[in-house]
């Protein structure tokens, strides 16, 4: 009995999880053409997970409202970052801020840059992300939808140098190890040498999957260029604790995951006026 229970309570879960991307996709969509082709990946991605399928890494492309093209494949990461970044817009601001210049730390594939330039008409953009095929998609996504972006092919670390990377098959979840590729790093301070002498940040964009522990606790000078802070972080890899009051000792206030009234926020902080 507890077994079939367990089996009805995961089947409602899918469900679940199915009709809101639906519904989430019907009001995405510009056309549709463009439901249809993200309706099919909703259950392609899934059956992905399971069986090989040829056409799992391969480009596909649904037209959004705003006149926006979304490029992607049927990697799970990237259906995720669909439904987290469009459909739940889980990177609305929990504070009143235009960004005009924009770091994208762990960018995937581009979808949260374009977002932010889209909802927030970010005008300078730098994006940051180490994966080869991830940082093609990317410039596809921004060049494809004419919005200005450097992007560069790296991890982000406390110091630049030399680390090794280890690729995931979910594209979200690559992170730096202790073993897998070797990839350049680049320090905040090199990433803040591209804007003009004294300009800060005005968003600080950050999901890279653990990494944020050692750049938010060793070299944080940084941090007084930046106006404000808005992070997927990873508990279970990092000390929490210790890198919430590491950015509140550089003078920001810390507003928690989940905080807003209004939506479902993630972890953010803002400099203190």
């Amino acid at each position: 009995m507890n077994l079939f229970s367990n089996y009805v309570t995961r089947f409602k879960q899918i469900a679940a999880g199915v009709g809101h991307e639906l519904h989430g996709g019907f009001l995405l969509a510009a056309d549709p053409r463009s439901f249809l082709r993200f309706s099919a990946d909703v259950f392609l991605s899934r059956l992905a997970r399971h069986v090989p399928l040829s056409s799992r890494n391969r480009d596909r492309q649904i037209r959004v409202r705003g006149g926006l093209k979304l490029t992607y494949r049927l990697n799970r990461g990237d259906m995720q970052s669909i439904r987290e970044v469009w459909i739940d817009e889980c990177y609305r601001l929990p504070f009143e801020m235009t960004p005009q210049t924009f770091i994208d730390l762990g960018a995937n594939i581009g979808l949260t840059s374009l977002w932010f330039a889209h909802r927030y008409g970010c005008s300078t953009i730098i994006v940051v992300e180490p994966s080869p095929d991830n940082a093609r998609l990317a410039r596809l996504n921004l060049e494809g939808n004419h919005i200005r972006a450097e992007v560069i092919e790296a991890a982000v670390g406390a110091r630049d140098g030399l680390a090794h990377f280890a690729d995931e098959q979910d594209s979200n979840l690559g992170h730096l190890s202790s073993s897998g590729r070797p990839v350049p790093v680049v320090s905040m301070d090199t990433l803040l040498r591209k804007l003009p002498a004294g300009a800060e940040v005005d968003l600080l964009k950050m999901d890279i999957e653990g990494g944020e522990g050692p750049l938010l606790s060793e070299n944080v000078e940084w941090l007084d260029r930046v106006r404000s802070i808005i992070a997927e972080f990873h508990p279970e890899v990092i000390d929490y604790p210790a890198v919430i009051r590491a950015v509140e000792n550089r003078g920001f206030r810390y507003l928690p995951a989940h905080s807003a009234a209004e939506f479902d926020s993630m972890d953010a902080f803002i400099r203190h006026e």
